[in-house]
């Protein structure tokens, strides 16, 4: 015979989002973003696509490992 459980389970969760982690972690990723678009304008405008080429593909791996 199995005794019964006094009590939850599981233990609720208890804490709460932190609104500033949030934002900060958004202004870095928007900052990534930036940088990443630049150093591919730059990189075009300074006649190395290949350069550029290699910076979009990591820019978009890591967002894509962010997004997912």
């Amino acid at each position: 015979m199995v005794a019964r459980q006094h009590g939850p389970a599981l233990r609720p969760h208890t804490g709460a989002v932190n609104g500033h982690r949030v934002l900060f972690m958004a202004i870095v990723l928007m900052l990534i973003a930036v940088a990443a678009i630049s150093g591919i304008v730059f990189a075009l405008s300074t006649g190395q696509p290949t350069v550029a080429l290699i910076i979009g593909l990591v820019s978009g791996a890591f967002f894509s490992r962010i997004g997912c």
